[in-house]
């Protein structure tokens, strides 16, 4: 395909939505480019072999490449794993593609050419439509400087203006159609947590549990992004074995144990769970106390949460509570300093924190969150839990259903 299509989706689809529901999506992305006094943007995603930058163009189009991934750049491919959506007022989005896999059922919009050179494809189709002046640039946090060069280049009568978080924003409430998504992931994150703590606490291997989770995920139609298990003498990292995520050793009777489960798990739609036990569910009673109090923290910041609160009054709960249980540190509490932040399609920010920057940010009805906390005391151990929920109108509703204590 040469240009962009006109044609009507001829395939069956394949999309996860109705496309009345991508039309309301690109409706809210022009209503907010609009704000900003935009007639155009150009938003970039990164959407093969990973997720972290995935999220705009799948929220707009569908589109995931099923490329192996950036790693070479030689004739005729150039930008593997990028692709981008050109957005104007008043007009069906275009989508540059890198992967010639793509065709009408997958993607949202008709307007769609796949390209060996996406940023190149991209100078081409801002001519043909006529763009100058001022445009939108979503992506400065990942778009390599190389391509960056290289549009710049071709583009001078474009002035780029960087609006990294122009489809972000409008992506954090969820529409009914995806809370009923988000739930079907919930569903399977649960089964998979379940899976894996039943193994675990039970004596099995770290890899022998990722297996249970991750069958679970993949038969519910979800994709693993990490499984990420420590006990024993790595009980205070994230994980044992940083690459694989977990370790072929089994926890013994006593032991203290952690796990977390992150992927999309349905559609795209992230979720990561975690929790800690004791294998043999037989605690004493030093290690009870440091499993009820990491988990009170998340019950106590999740049963504060309403529309309206701040995220960092939901952070001012729990660091009180974390002042009051002690000063010996976690590692993974300062990897992650702060109690949870809002979900979609891959981590959305700001995180609840006190030095957070975003201080405007509130819970709203809609919003896909975690509630996270993370303790340790010196001699018995380090825990960490973190529950997902749905921000709805009275409070949260649950998503991650698996039992917190296993004792």
């Amino acid at each position: 395909m040469t240009g962009p299509s006109t044609f009507s989706p001829v395939a069956p689809s394949l999309l996860p939505f109705a496309r009345e529901e991508y039309r309301q999506r690109w409706a809210r992305a022009e209503a907010a480019m609009r704000r900003r006094g935009l007639t155009a943007a150009v938003v970039w995603g990164r959407t093969a072999s990973t997720f972290d930058r995935a999220g705009d163009v799948l929220y707009l189009t569908s589109y995931f490449s099923s490329k192996a991934g950036q790693g070479f750049d030689a004739a005729p491919f150039s930008a593997r794993a990028f692709c981008a959506v050109i957005l104007r007022a008043g007009e069906t989005p275009v989508l540059v593609a890198d992967d010639p896999d793509v065709h009408a059922g997958v993607v949202a919009t008709d307007r769609f050419v796949a390209a060996a050179d996406p940023v190149a494809r991209t100078v081409d189709m801002l001519a043909e439509l006529g763009l100058s002046g001022e445009v939108g640039f979503v992506g400065t946090d990942f778009f390599p400087m190389k391509y960056w060069e290289q549009l710049r280049a071709a583009t001078p009568g474009i002035v780029w203006r960087f609006e990294d978080d122009l489809i972000r924003r409008i992506r954090m409430v969820k529409s009914p159609a995806e809370c009923a998504v988000i739930r079907e992931a919930g569903e399977i994150a649960s089964r998979a947590m379940t899976a894996m703590m039943e193994a675990l606490i039970g004596g099995r291997t770290e890899r022998a549990a990722a297996a249970l989770a991750a069958h679970e995920v993949v038969a519910g139609g979800g994709v693993m992004d990490k499984i990420q298990i420590s006990h024993g003498d790595t009980i205070g990292y994230t994980c044992g074995d940083p690459l694989a995520g977990c370790r072929d050793v089994a926890p013994g009777p006593g032991a203290m144990v952690r796990a977390f489960l992150i992927g999309p798990f349905r559609h795209g739609y992230y979720l990561d769970p975690g929790r800690s036990a004791v294998s043999g569910r037989r605690p004493d009673a030093a290690q009870a106390a440091l499993l009820e109090a990491t988990a009170g923290v998340v019950t106590a910041i999740a049963a504060a949460i309403r529309p309206g609160m701040g995220f960092g009054e939901a952070a001012a709960i729990g660091d009180r509570m974390v002042a009051a249980f002690g000063p010996d540190a976690d590692p993974a509490a300062e990897k992650f300093p702060f109690f949870g932040h809002p979900h979609g399609l891959y981590f959305e920010g700001p995180p609840y924190i006190s030095t957070v920057l975003e201080h405007d940010a509130v819970f709203e009805e809609g919003m896909l969150i975690g509630v996270e906390a993370f303790l340790a005391r010196n001699g018995v151990g380090n825990a960490g839990f973190e529950e997902n929920y749905l921000v709805t109108r009275d409070g949260l509703e649950l998503l991650t259903t698996t039992p917190m204590l296993w004792h």
